[in-house]
C-alpha cells in the first residue's frame, strides 16, 4: 500500500476516534441507548468520571493516528500500541454482548477497530520490509 493511502487510513482512524469521542462526549445518553442495554448514571462523580476518561482517551488516541499519518518515521510505537488496544476493545464489547450489556450496533463498529487493527500491522510489517528486516524475526 502506498504511502498516500496509508496517511489517509491514519487520517480516517484519527477521525473516527475523535468523532466517536466527541459525540459520546456531547449526548452521553443517546450513546448509551444506541450502543448498551441499561444505563450510566452520570450522576455519580465516580461513572462520570470514567465516561469521560474513556472518550477522552480515545479522541487522544485519534489525536495520535493524525500525527502519526504526518510522522511516518515516529508512527510504529503508536500503530502497535493502538492496533493492540483496538483488539482488547472489540474483545471486551464481543464480551459484554455476549453477556447482554450491549447492542449489535456496538459490535459492528467494534468491528471496525478490527480493520484498524489489521491495517495498522500491516503497516508496521511493510515498514519492517523496508528498513530491511525480515518481516518474520
Amino acid at each position: 500500500m502506498s504511502e498516500a493511502w496509508n496517511r489517509r487510513i491514519l487520517f480516517f482512524a484519527g477521525a473516527w476516534n475523535i468523532v466517536a469521542g466527541a459525540s459520546a462526549l456531547a449526548d452521553p445518553a443517546r450513546h448509551f441507548a444506541q450502543l448498551y442495554h441499561g444505563s450510566l448514571a452520570l450522576g455519580d462523580p465516580l461513572q462520570a468520571f470514567f465516561f469521560r476518561a474513556t472518550w477522552i482517551n480515545v479522541i487522544a488516541w485519534g489525536v495520535g493516528y493524525i500525527v502519526a499519518g504526518f510522522r511516518p518515521t515516529a508512527r510504529g510505537p503508536i500503530l502497535l500500541a493502538g492496533a493492540l488496544g483496538k483488539l482488547a476493545y472489540f474483545g471486551a464489547c464481543v464480551g459484554l454482548h455476549a453477556s447482554g450489556g450491549a447492542t449489535a450496533t456496538l459490535l459492528g463498529f467494534s468491528a471496525l477497530d478490527v480493520v484498524f487493527a489489521a491495517l495498522f500491522f500491516s503497516f508496521l510489517a511493510a515498514r519492517r520490509g523496508v528498513k530491511g528486516q525480515p518481516r518474520g524475526a
